[in-house]
């Protein structure tokens, strides 16, 4: 898990665990002799390395409790999410999916989003676990997705997924996502390369934003009773 320290004076509010999802059929696609443009490559899924990525976030996290799993409605954030944190529905944590994390900046064909039925079909006989994505909230997911423009990105009743994660009360919080939406909205300007199921630990402070977090920072304002 990537921990860097904070300067910041603004109150905790939130302990929030940023996961990109594993590795994708769409990066692998050069070396099979595809190109990125290919339709086959339509909201694809993962890679067999994607999966074992995935399914390693599994002892990677095993000492980590949340209270909240979010994920993006595109494949292969979802499968990411399913095999590697599929454990904590079974305890009853809610898991919800929210559009304001599919991916953004491109309209290659893997960030083309589809009708929620489909991935969920699609995200059962990849994983095998029905249960899990039986749990999964797809409330906040808009009557019109995908819109008319087949567009993976448009905002739940406008509110930006970090304003709504704010008004949430859970304090423990894990989300699976994409490259783009960890770099341009949620953690603008990280210093290091975002890599496929490396988990970023962050806070949200108490103006809804996101920063990196240190391990002392944490551990300050867990005990304070954040």
């Amino acid at each position: 898990i990537i921990v860097f320290g904070t300067r910041s004076r603004k109150m905790i509010v939130k302990e929030v665990l940023l996961i990109r999802h594993g590795e994708s059929q769409g990066q692998t696609a050069k070396s099979r002799g595809l190109s990125r443009k290919d339709p086959i490559l339509t909201d694809c899924g993962l890679s067999r390395k994607g999966e074992k990525q995935a399914i390693s976030l599994q002892s990677q996290l095993q000492h980590q409790e949340f209270d909240l799993i979010c994920t993006s409605p595109l494949t292969r954030a979802m499968t990411t999410c399913v095999l590697g944190l599929g454990k904590h529905a079974q305890r009853g944590i809610p898991f919800v999916c929210h559009p304001d994390l599919a991916e953004i900046g491109g309209s290659i064909p893997e960030n083309i989003a589809r009708p929620v039925k489909n991935v969920v079909r699609d995200v059962k006989r990849l994983t095998g676990r029905h249960a899990v994505v039986d749990a999964i909230d797809f409330s906040n997911i808009p009557a019109h997705w995908p819109n008319e423009s087949n567009e993976s990105f448009p905002l739940s009743n406008g509110e930006s997924f970090k304003d709504w994660l704010f008004r949430r009360p859970e304090r423990r919080v894990a989300v699976v996502c994409h490259h783009n939406v960890i770099t341009r909205k949620l953690l603008p300007l990280a210093p290091f390369p975002v890599k496929n199921c490396a988990p970023i630990l962050c806070v949200m402070l108490e103006d809804a934003s996101l920063q990196l977090a240190s391990e002392r920072s944490l551990n300050i304002n867990m005990s304070a009773g954040i």
